[in-house]
């Protein structure tokens, strides 16, 4: 879905709009993930009417409004700006080519290793240095959510109303006050929940200001830089594995800050190289 509907909002917004409009759909996105879990208790508990599905209510409630939502967007007609093509991998990855589309492609890959890596590695660092108990340490990766959550809304607003390449720069401070924070052995957890949450904020509207870069980029290839950034999901899959063997090597969790700081210091020499919006 995002690799098709991405493309499709580019027709229908101004381009110094675009980034805006991605992160609210980040936003609605979140909401839907947040509430998954409350759903399935309330269909568990048979708080809701749940129709002896349990917990799996949360499956037609979210088909229904799939379908409503599919049959709405296919009642409305949206100019574009060519005629649609299949894309094919080779075109998809001939764009690597391009330097800059390159510099989209690791920036997808560095903000989502951070983001998979917060997740991994933020109750670790609670257990390892404050001796949580997995329980109360799992907290963490909700705090990382609701200021994920709070930033995505915050930044729909704010990249209506300022320059991109500004309000990145702003979520890339965030997110290295963040990772010095979690360098230092402080003493006080508050100063951890405080590192996690600017990484939640910071990392919020990445994704959105780095994939409306590349669709404004190359503007005749559309379908091809959407398929090719969503490719850079799989950034996912590496930090994490990497993360794991530094944390190894150096017996702390503090290998695999280093290695999500990596990704922050890209993002920071990549904000150089940002078109301006």
């Amino acid at each position: 879905m995002q690799t098709s509907l991405n493309p499709l909002v580019s027709n229908l917004i101004a381009p110094q709009r675009l980034a805006s409009t991605l992160t609210f759909g980040q936003f609605v996105k979140a909401i839907a993930s947040f509430l998954a879990p409350y759903i399935m208790t309330w269909g568990a508990t048979l708080v809701i009417p749940e129709f002896g599905l349990g917990w799996r209510v949360l499956f037609p409630i979210y088909a229904i409004i799939c379908v409503f939502a599919i049959a709405i967007l296919g009642g409305t007609p949206i100019p574009e700006d060519k005629p649609d093509k299949a894309s094919s991998f080779g075109s998809s990855f001939a764009l690597l080519g391009k330097p800059f589309v390159l510099l989209c492609f690791l920036g997808i890959m560095c903000h989502v290793g951070i983001d998979v890596g917060t997740n991994t590695t933020a109750p670790r660092i609670l257990m390892e240095r404050h001796e949580l108990t997995i329980e109360d340490a799992a907290f963490a990766t909700s705090l990382y959510f609701i200021f994920r959550t709070l930033g995505c809304l915050a930044g729909s607003w704010i990249l209506a109303h300022f320059p991109a390449r500004r309000f990145f720069a702003v979520s890339v401070v965030c997110m290295l006050a963040a990772m010095i924070c979690l360098f230092l052995d402080v003493q006080h957890v508050s100063v951890i929940y405080i590192a996690i949450a600017l990484i939640g904020f910071g990392n919020s509207n990445i994704f959105s200001m780095v994939f409306a870069q590349a669709l404004n980029h190359v503007p005749n290839e559309k379908n091809e830089v959407s398929g090719l950034m969503i490719m850079g999901l799989f950034g996912g899959t590496i930090f994490p594995i990497l993360m794991g063997f530094c944390s190894d090597a150096v017996n702390s969790q503090n290998g695999a800050v280093a290695v999500m700081a990596v990704g922050v210091l890209y993002l920071l020499f990549y904000n150089f190289k940002m078109k301006k919006a």
